[in-house]
């Protein structure tokens, strides 16, 4: 399980190396960026480590499955600075513009449907973020269909990575209009809610055995999936309502999960309070969150590297060994109480 002690300022982040100087405007650019890999390298790195990062997060990627038909031969690269550490990492409050990046991300897009995979491909410089932290707050951020790699020549706690997610995002992809941004920042924020409650859950029990942040992210992804079957009835509440009823889901997943000895009652409080922000998102009605969440869920289930079954419901052990959540039967439901 990884350590999570977030490092302040310098000790820090990440991001993007300095060519990137293109205006992504309009479409044709927009998609010509998406055709190669995106390289995100900090601003604090000399140029020697800027070379070794950029040698570390291309190395093999033609034999990368999810890239076929990708030219991995090129890459876009951007810098990530210190005001970009404050704009897109909330959950790390002691960033200012002053602030070096260290830790660095690539990305690039994958055929629809194949969901998020991240690779931390220096986990030994990667202190405090895990594999599937970065592809939950991608997906709850609304980033879907990509590969990613993470990388640091320095130990890093790893949030400029995370920076340099959203800062490719946005540079490549940028948001169409005021209200397509505005959707985007009210769920980045919910993500980094998340990874700051994950983070101090995380500290919290870092020395028990039978603990794996990746339960606490199966719980979440449960919690979300459950609400955005409960999207018809949450909005015709009052916000005190609202809050009670979310606060009832929590509670149950909370007990579906087995994390009752987990997690404290200001945890809880602070989930609830994160789930009620996510209710407030266009999030509540994206089916393709669905299907990214449902089947980010049920891959942490069956293949991650921490995940501890003996913490589940008994029903909850049968979804893992079968996969039965499912991301069809998710969608289905989602349709289903949409119009009900």
């Amino acid at each position: 399980m990884k350590k999570i002690k977030l490092l302040s300022l310098s000790a820090l982040l990440f991001a993007a190396l300095g060519a990137g100087t293109i205006s992504y405007a309009d479409e044709k650019t927009k998609d010509e960026g998406w055709d190669v890999p995106n390289i995100a390298l900090g601003n604090g790195l000399d140029e020697s480590e800027k070379a070794k990062t950029n040698e570390i997060l291309t190395k093999d990627l033609d034999k990368v499955t999810e890239l076929k038909g990708t030219d991995v031969t090129k890459n876009n690269q951007f810098i990530v600075d210190g005001n970009d550490l404050v704009k897109y990492v909330t959950d790390v409050p002691e960033f200012t513009a002053n602030s070096k990046a260290y830790s660095s991300a690539l990305i690039a897009r994958t055929k629809s449907g194949t969901g998020v995979n991240v690779e931390i491909v220096t986990p030994e410089n990667i202190t405090a973020r895990t594999e599937a932290m970065y592809r939950s707050a991608a997906i709850t951020s609304g980033v879907y269909d990509a590969y990613i790699r993470i990388a640091s020549v320095r130990t890093m706690d790893g949030s400029g990575a995370l920076a340099g997610i959203y800062k490719i995002y946005d540079e490549v992809d940028p948001a169409a209009d005021g209200n397509d941004q505005k959707s985007r920042d009210e769920k980045r924020e919910v993500a980094q809610e998340q990874m700051k409650v994950v983070s101090s859950i995380d500290e919290a029990n870092q020395d028990k055995k039978d603990y794996s942040s990746e339960n606490v992210l199966v719980m979440l992804a449960d919690i979300q999936l459950e609400l955005q079957k409960m999207n018809k009835k949450l909005d015709e509440m009052s916000q005190e309502n609202k809050q009670q009823e979310v606060g009832k889901v929590v509670d149950k997943q909370i007990e579906k999960n087995g994390l009752t000895d987990v997690i404290t009652p200001e945890q809880k409080t602070e989930i609830v309070n994160n789930m009620v922000s996510f209710t407030g998102t266009d999030a509540m009605t994206d089916s393709e969150m669905t299907k990214q969440l449902s089947g980010f869920k049920d891959d942490i289930m069956k293949n991650g590297k921490e995940f501890k079954d003996n913490l589940l419901s008994d029903e909850n052990v049968e979804k893992a060994k079968t996969g039965i959540s499912g991301v069809w039967q998710s969608i289905k439901d989602f349709f289903s109480n949409l119009f009900n």
